[in-house]
């Protein structure tokens, strides 16, 4: 027996009509799509060629009761039949189409939706028409097709098993190392780090957490918004979020998806906000839960709450641009204005401060704690990365002096001065040498360039303040 209701659903899920109402007495479903102002048909009965004219005006009818409360610009009634025939008729402000289909797949072109009439075991139709007539939210977002969802689901599973791969079968850091975000190398100009972070996690937990989140609320925002626009979305709250979040984390990197599903959250609230669909109390429980949420993760976990709190805000401006019907202009205009000018003061802000590569900063955490043999494998990494700098072969020139090795300790550390004379660590170094082979003059000719109040090592700034104190 043809399923109608299952005929339907698959309809609901893979276009943008969705469920107006069902006449019992004809056996007809109808299905609006309030983005094109129209209606849809569906006959579980066949209708015959001598009956179609009355069918016709039957739909005129409709067609003109419906258009005193609503924009209505066409009607299109299926009926299911051997010789397929297509009827169409204009009335005031909108067209009427007949169509007679052999099948229900020639209703929507999607090969996906042809797949699952074709192959899927129906179930009954009464569990169709429940799920078909539900006006929760969550079913009527959830069962459609989401095609731009479940592919930033699959980039983030390549991404997330290539770098578990690395990790746990080649112990290499290298994958994460070159996609992760990090102030120094995005102020060095490696700013593809602010969206590949945005896809990159390195534990089970960590992965399964974000997916879940990026699985309901991508399917959310693509079923209001559109598959760009989610796209969109991801790709500018995950970047911006990035950017946000190294105005005040400068050492050590942040990888994951948080700041753009954060994004895509905000993008929601706006849209509820701008529908009168939540009320100002349960915006503030919301808010509670998420404080709560940040708060007790702080102390469990490394989490990059400002790369959070980035994508809150970058995304609810992007809420606000894509309500460009709902939201005079001034308000659009100040959001667009906004989103540049946050963009910009981040940008501005994140390059007045001073980092260190992260590999350096981890070789010289292991050499600090005595541990020279991982150190050493980390600057190795950095070297095969192309990621050195003067600090990598300050601290290979540590590793040296600790294994006795004086002249390739020597080497490394005229090689890390030569590198970045500006380096602090290198210059500490140079410095220290200098007075130990009492090379004054030199030393003179190095510090008179520097800036005392610009310098962060201690020893460096202690060794500039004494010289300056005996000028």
């Amino acid at each position: 027996m043809f399923n109608l209701w299952h005929v339907a659903y698959e309809v609901s899920r893979y276009t943008d009509y969705a469920f107006y109402q069902y006449d019992q007495g004809r056996d007809v479903i109808w299905m609006r799509n309030s983005k094109k102002n129209a209606l849809m048909c569906l006959h579980g009965r066949n209708l015959p060629e001598e009956g179609q004219e009355d069918e016709m005006q039957y739909l005129a009818d409709v067609h003109y009761r419906l258009s005193q409360n609503m924009d209505v610009a066409l009607i299109e009634s299926f009926h299911f039949t051997e010789t397929p025939y297509t009827s169409k008729h204009k009335v005031n402000g909108g067209k009427i189409v007949l169509k007679g289909i052999r099948g229900a797949e020639a209703l929507v072109g999607n090969p996906f939706y042809r797949i699952d009439l074709a192959h899927k075991k129906p179930k009954e139709p009464a569990y169709y028409q429940k799920r078909l007539m539900s006006r929760h939210p969550f079913e009527k977002f959830m069962h459609q097709f989401s095609p731009m969802t479940y592919l930033l689901i699959c980039i983030n599973l390549i991404v997330f098993l290539f770098n578990l791969s690395a990790i746990h079968f080649t112990d290499s850091y290298r994958f994460t190392q070159m996609l992760a975000l990090n102030h120094y190398n995005v102020i060095e100009g490696n700013l593809y780090r602010l969206l590949s972070s945005s896809f990159l996690h390195s534990t089970v937990d960590h992965f399964l957490f974000n997916i879940f989140a990026l699985y309901i609320l991508g399917k959310f925002t693509e079923s209001i918004f559109g598959s760009w626009r989610l796209l969109i979305a991801y790709i500018a709250t995950g970047i911006t979020s990035s950017l946000f979040s190294i105005m005040f984390i400068t050492e050590g990197i942040s990888l994951g998806a948080s700041g753009a599903i954060y994004g895509l959250l905000a993008i929601l609230i706006v849209h509820l906000l701008i529908h009168g669909r939540i009320s100002a109390k349960l915006l503030f429980q919301i808010a509670v839960v998420f404080i709560v949420v940040s708060v007790f993760t702080q102390f469990i976990s490394n989490v990059n709450h400002y790369a959070h709190i980035g994508g809150l805000v970058f995304g609810a401006l992007l809420g606000v641009l894509y309500h460009p019907g709902k939201l005079k202009l001034r308000w659009l205009a100040a959001a667009l204005v906004s989103f540049i000018l946050l963009i910009i003061l981040s940008w501005f802000m994140a390059y007045q401060h001073h980092s260190s590569q992260p590999l350096d900063t981890l070789a010289m955490e292991h050499i600090e704690a005595g541990e020279y043999e991982e150190a050493l494998g980390v600057l190795n990494e950095s070297i095969r990365t192309n990621s050195e700098t003067a600090k990598t072969y300050h601290a290979l020139g540590l590793i040296a002096e600790y294994a006795g090795d004086m002249d390739q300790a020597r080497q490394f550390h005229e090689q890390s001065y030569a590198m970045n004379p500006n380096d602090e660590w290198a210059m500490r170094h140079r410095l220290l040498q200098l007075r130990k082979e009492r090379r004054y003059d030199e030393m003179d000719q190095i510090l008179s360039g520097v800036n005392i109040e610009k310098i962060e090592d201690p020893q460096l700034k202690a060794m500039a303040e004494a010289y300056d104190a005996d000028e």
